[in-house]
């Protein structure tokens, strides 16, 4: 997916989670720097794009118990990466889970179709704000 569509998706996952829980301007800041992490650190680290070090599912996680233990920013910064890796789990060009490839059938380069995950999240939103 486009950073559009990563930064309008986390976006919208965060109005439905301030229904439930009080976000502070630090979780939220962090949760947008985390939907595009991925797609930054590569070519800051000089890898290529959709590195299997990088869009991998397992790397998220040491951010998500660093999170648990010391800062919810840093959780944010966990949570909203593993939404991004998610995200391009829909892609024909796919993520890691592990050493394992997964892909799926939208065309990052496709306007509908980051239009298309845009749509959900809206849809997911009002679901759970009604």
């Amino acid at each position: 997916m486009k950073w559009y569509a990563h930064l309008t998706g986390i976006i919208l996952v965060l109005a439905a989670v301030s229904k439930f829980f009080p976000l502070t301007v630090g979780f939220i800041l962090f949760s947008l720097i985390g939907s595009i992490l991925p797609d930054l650190l590569e070519p800051w680290l000089g890898l290529r794009h959709r590195s299997k070090y990088v869009h991998n599912l397992a790397a998220a996680f040491p951010l998500i118990l660093l999170g648990i233990f010391f800062s919810d920013w840093i959780m944010a910064l966990g949570l909203a990466y593993i939404h991004h890796i998610l995200l391009d789990s829909t892609t024909v060009t796919g993520i890691y889970i592990l050493d394992r490839r997964v892909k799926g059938s939208f065309k990052t380069s496709n306007l509908m179709h980051n239009i298309a995950i845009m749509l959900a999240h809206v849809l997911i939103l009002l679901f759970v704000v009604r």
